[in-house]
């Protein structure tokens, strides 16, 4: 379960910024997460509202933007998007491909109170 992990990383790093800015309430939070790391939206939710109890992030709207795997196959030349891991180019069946992205773990949004 790396979702608890990676939802506790999340807070933390979101209550550095909260401090460093010298911010309040955390209002709403948006997560994009990239395909490698299978990310359950529902489970990562769910988690981040425990983790979240007693902190400035607490009650806070969470959602979490995934993102597909994206390879570049070294045969054709062709980016292709995939929403499994299979390491294989769609456009030509080829298996030298590259992953391009989908690696990513980032805060993409948040809204907060600063008073």
């Amino acid at each position: 379960m790396h979702e608890h992990m990676l939802a506790s990383l999340l807070n933390n790093s979101i209550l550095r910024l909260c401090n460093d800015h010298g911010w309040n309430k955390v209002r709403k939070i948006l997560i994009r997460a990239g395909g490698i790391g299978r990310i359950n939206p529902e489970l990562m939710t769910y988690i981040f509202k425990r983790v979240s109890q007693g902190t400035i992030t607490e009650g806070a709207e969470f959602a979490v933007m995934c993102t597909p795997v994206v390879l570049k196959c070294k045969a054709c030349g062709r980016k292709n998007a995939r929403d499994d891991l299979e390491k294989i180019c769609p456009s030509c069946g080829s298996d030298k491909v590259e992953i391009v992205s989908g690696f990513d773990l980032s805060i993409e949004a948040l809204e907060v109170d600063q008073f």
